[in-house]
């Protein structure tokens, strides 16, 4: 039996008349199919190219997202350098309202919460069924912004137990935002231990706790508890001394006192306690910093994937991206921001805080003094030039923010996979690569059963010919062999 070729063309093949597997393969490369194969694997090769150009691009959009970022975290500027001669008993923090200058600090009390511990309850479990029905209703131990004090009622049902109880109690404890608007929690936590509900206020200071309702007896939190003062203990208001003037707050977190401070009160002591703040721009400018140095690398990977080579030359090479509108927008808007005029709500411009190109070729630069000194002279007006945020009551939720890292990120979200709010633009590039590699691939496998057929044919057409020819020779041969027989005898 004949053995095949890598091919697949049996070995035999041409035996007679020449034609080889190597002859196969040429005359299939030179036609139509095979050509327009290798255009679509070009094509291939191509995208996929541009699809890894975007992936990186994306990759320095991300680390560039991060830094600018951090130019609207808090803790950015917080530029006060604090010191505390004992922190066990007070610290200080500042933020860029807050003035140069030292305290002296006397803690008498600490704020405490208002807590109320119930009654055991006569169940097996906190997950048996209490098979009771009714409403527990509790009042907030805060006012709301009105100064009104708000109830909150829970409906209870026979299935429920001392565990469900307590998470219906929970998911009432915390202020919410929907869409814009600021609702406040009832600010009560409730706990088990045992066979007992506590529930503790998540606020500090003389603050109580109101219980009502026809199931609260069954749970332990009867009239009794409530009027008994081991088992409804009333939070505390802190009380301290600052600079000889004495101060009651229902926190031990306390920033009304002095504009941009907050003091934290730790614990109780009859000797002062010394506080600072000094002026620390450091961590300002180094956000500053690590924003233009990624802003630098971020460019620096876009115009290489732009560049356009030396057109000139026989072996020019271009980036993967050359001509891509989409990439050449990105590019200059970046530029345009990056060293932004104006920003609204402000009047500082970038270059009031020391942000400039430093050459022709689109390179951005950091004046640390001329930043520095912009801090020193209005450091909140800085901080609202980099980031300002529009925020709920409670401060947990952002409602809307302004800014120079504010218009930066609107852009990078507009370009980054997998952002919030629709399909970005290089989610939309991705896309249309995978479905083109999906095309090409359909019309590789259409060329692929187009040359397989090519080659049936010929090795189909060259088998006849070496049968043809094995034919020809055999009868030759027959003839040869008859004529000499014929000769021989007539002699």
């Amino acid at each position: 039996m004949a053995s095949l070729t890598t091919d697949g063309i049996s070995t035999t093949l041409g035996q007679y008349s020449g034609i080889t597997a190597d002859d196969i393969e040429g005359l299939l490369q030179s036609s139509a199919a095979y050509q327009n194969k290798t255009n679509a694997q070009n094509k291939i090769t191509t995208i996929q190219s541009q699809e890894n150009a975007w992936s990186a691009i994306n990759t320095q959009l991300t680390l560039f997202q991060s830094k600018v970022d951090a130019l609207e975290s808090d803790d950015t500027y917080q530029t006060k350098t604090a010191t505390s001669s004992n922190s066990a008993v007070a610290t200080i923090s500042g933020t860029t309202d807050a003035a140069e200058d030292s305290y002296s600090l006397i803690v008498k009390q600490l704020a405490t919460a208002t807590q109320i511990t119930g009654d055991a309850v006569n169940v097996t479990s906190t997950k048996t069924a209490l098979g009771i029905s009714g409403t527990l209703t509790l009042t907030s131990p805060d006012a709301d912004a009105n100064g009104n004090q708000q109830t909150y009622t829970i409906d209870v049902d026979k299935t429920d137990t001392l565990k469900s109880i307590a998470q219906k109690i929970n998911n009432l404890t915390d202020d919410t935002t929907t869409d814009g608007k600021s609702t406040q929690g009832s600010h009560i936590k409730a706990s088990l231990i045992g066979n007992h509900m506590v529930l503790t206020s998540t606020t500090q200071g003389a603050k109580t706790i109101g219980i009502s309702g026809n199931i609260a007896e069954n749970i332990g939190l009867g009239s009794s508890v409530v009027n008994d003062k081991t088992k409804n203990i009333e939070g505390k208001n802190s009380d301290f001394v600052l600079d000889g003037m004495e101060f009651t707050k229902d926190t031990n977190n306390v920033s009304d006192v002095v504009d941009g401070t907050t003091f934290a009160l730790n614990s109780v002591s009859d000797s002062p306690v010394n506080l600072s703040l000094s002026n620390d721009t450091s961590k300002i400018v180094t956000a500053v910093q690590g924003m233009v140095s990624s802003y630098n690398s971020l460019m620096k990977t876009i115009s290489g994937y732009l560049d356009v080579g030396d057109p000139t030359s026989s072996n020019n090479t271009t980036g993967a991206l050359v001509g891509d509108n989409q990439l050449i927008s990105l590019q200059s808007k970046l530029s345009n921001l990056a060293s932004s005029i104006t920003v609204s709500g402000t009047s500082m411009t970038a270059n009031s805080v020391g942000i400039s190109f430093t050459d022709r070729y689109g390179t951005l630069g950091v004046d640390t003094d001329k930043l520095q000194a912009a801090i020193k002279n209005d450091a909140n007006a800085v901080k609202n030039f980099f980031y300002t945020a529009n925020k709920s009551a409670s401060g947990a939720v952002t409602l809307s923010s302004s800014g120079y890292s504010t218009d930066l990120d609107k852009l990078i979200n507009q370009y980054l996979s997998g952002s919030i709010g629709g399909q970005s633009v290089i989610d939309i590039k991705n896309s249309g690569y995978q479905q083109q590699v999906k095309d090409l691939n359909s019309q590789i496998k259409q060329f692929d059963d187009t040359l397989e057929m090519q080659k049936e044919q010929y090795i189909q057409t060259f088998t006849q010919l070496d049968n043809a020819i094995m034919e020809g020779e055999s009868q030759l041969s027959y003839f040869t062999n008859s004529t000499s027989t014929s000769s021989s005898s007539s002699k």
